[in-house]
């Protein structure tokens, strides 16, 4: 970390050096005063091998005809803005003064003869006064090597947050800002969390320790900036004095402090706070990784919060699933029971239609409970005969007057035998739901282009809609009066074997299942 602790002088007049001289000593008493750095304007010539000779200093004293060397204009410009910039001007006129502070010159003092003595008082002066009101002494700025460490820490705390599991959460945060303050050399870093408008101390790093409280948003240092989603960054005042442990010695003024907002679909959520003890001033460039870190914390919060939201969800459906298998069949069930002793006094026809009713409410049930119960879509599987198990599913769907064909080399296939039969059951209900009663079903093999083995269902309906070809398997999707939910648990239970099934008209709507390859679920009419 850079301390600019070097007040530069950029000339070849001696004379004028030794002025600046005077006026630095005059300006900083003692021996805790900034030194001085002589430089002609060969020196800032960037062509010559060395880093900058002008990083590292709180300011600089240019002369007039120092200024007009176009290395010298090129090395002010590229200062940073909060490093000003003294001209001597031997001529204080209009057309001396303007093209100086085009050049980015600070502030300009008129000297009227560099034969005067230098340490006459009032020559040196002006300078003195000049140079304590502007200039900053020991004042902490972090350098572009530190940025460039900084840099590399913030591309690993980003690997690290991005696949943090739930629980390591808060650790991994406040392991990020730990790293990151020690590089940056900071004494604090607190990442509020906006909870009923109030910001609260979420997590936070201090070597020392220390316990923040939460604060209002006004508290903050322009909170009209932070509302808009920008940066605000606040340097230290400079000390009032020399600190010698007495009881006059002023006291420690507020930390210099960044704060950047945590930004979650464009509302504010929190805020990351920096602060520094020391006489700081911050860089654009340190400000902007700061703003990454922020960006970083916010998403991982972020996607920690959907992942709860998640849980709680997943908790809520478990609950759902409980109520409807007890509050909603323990009252079918007892319908179901009445409605058999009752079959000898209905007419036929009446008790098919109540039958049927019942029934369709017990596979609503079983249906909704088969997405309620995520992470539930297959068991233990087995070696099974597709038309043994077809069959079955056949048998649970009642339509006397729809027709089923086998194809005798359908085969076999490794699958959860419950789940492939209401997988079927599914298929065989949607086809006779969108082709009438007495559709025609068959169920026959198939083999791709590249060997995998399969098998279809078709029928002989009127097909899938050409608007629903691209959402034919989303939940709530049907051109017929029903649920629309069976196409989507038939497209989980493919997916839950890591099959393939792809839905298509030839005729009718045919749907082809391809074993044994990754779950993907394509429609095309």
């Amino acid at each position: 970390m850079d301390r600019r602790t070097v007040v530069a002088f950029v000339g070849d007049n001696a004379r004028a050096s030794e002025r600046v001289t005077r006026a630095v000593d005059a300006a900083w008493t003692g021996p805790d005063g900034p030194a001085v750095g002589a430089f002609v304007p060969d020196d800032l010539d960037g062509e010559r091998d060395g880093g900058d000779p002008l990083n590292g200093t709180c300011g600089v004293v240019v002369t007039a005809a120092a200024a007009a060397d176009d290395a010298v204009t090129e090395r002010l410009a590229a200062l940073p803005s909060n490093v000003p910039v003294i001209a001597l001007v031997e001529d204080a006129t209009t057309e001396t003064i303007r093209p100086l502070l085009a050049a980015g010159v600070d502030d300009v003092i008129a000297v009227d003869d560099w034969t005067e003595s230098p340490d006459e008082s009032d020559a040196v002066q002006p300078l003195a006064d000049r140079l304590a009101e502007l200039f900053e002494p020991d004042r902490v700025q972090m350098g572009s090597d530190d940025v460039g460490r900084l840099s590399e820490v913030l591309l690993d705390a980003g690997t690290t947050l991005m696949s943090t599991r739930t629980d390591e959460v808060g650790t991994k945060i406040e392991w990020t800002m730990e790293n990151v303050g020690e590089h940056a050399e900071l004494d604090r870093i607190v990442c509020y969390r906006e909870d009923d408008g109030q910001f609260v101390p979420a997590y936070s790093w201090c070597p020392d320790g220390f316990d923040p409280v939460p604060r209002r948003f006004d508290d903050f240092p322009d909170p009209e900036q932070l509302s808009t989603f920008g940066n605000v960054a606040r340097g230290a005042a400079p000390p009032g004095g020399l600190d010698d442990g007495s009881a006059d010695a002023p006291a420690a003024g507020p930390p210099a402090t960044v704060h950047v907002p945590l930004v979650v679909d464009w509302e504010l959520s929190g805020i990351v706070a920096f602060e520094s003890d020391d006489h700081r001033t911050w860089t654009d460039e340190e400000v902007d990784l700061y703003r990454t870190l922020g960006d970083l914390v916010a998403h991982t919060i972020a996607r920690n919060d959907r992942r709860a939201a998640l849980r709680r969800q997943a908790e809520q459906l478990e609950q759902f699933s409980a109520v409807v298998s007890h509050d909603l069949r323990n009252p079918l069930n007892v319908l179901s029971g009445y409605l058999s002793l009752s079959e000898d006094e209905l007419m036929p026809s009446r008790y098919e239609a109540m039958s049927g009713a019942v029934d369709r409410m017990e596979t609503l049930i079983d249906d909704l409970l088969m997405l309620a119960r995520r992470g539930e879509a297959i068991g233990e599987t087995e070696s099974v005969p597709i038309e043994t198990v077809a069959e079955d599913a056949w048998g649970s769907v009642r339509s006397p007057h729809a027709n089923l064909t086998i194809a005798d080399e359908v085969g076999r296939v490794e699958a959860d035998p419950g789940r492939l039969r209401q997988a079927l059951e599914n298929l065989f209900r949607n086809a006779i739901d969108h082709g009438g009663r007495d559709v025609a079903i068959e169920v026959g093999p198939l083999t791709t282009e590249d060997g995998r083995r399969g098998m279809y269902v078709a029928d002989d309906g009127p097909g899938i809609p050409v608007e629903l070809a691209d959402s034919v398997f989303d939940s709530g999707v049907s051109s017929a009066d029903s649920s629309g939910i069976g196409l989507a648990i038939v497209d989980r239970i493919v997916e839950a074997h890591e099959w393939e099934i792809e839905a298509r008209n030839d005729d009718g709507a045919v749907f082809e299942l391809t074993f044994g390859a990754s779950a993907k679920r394509v429609a095309s009419a």
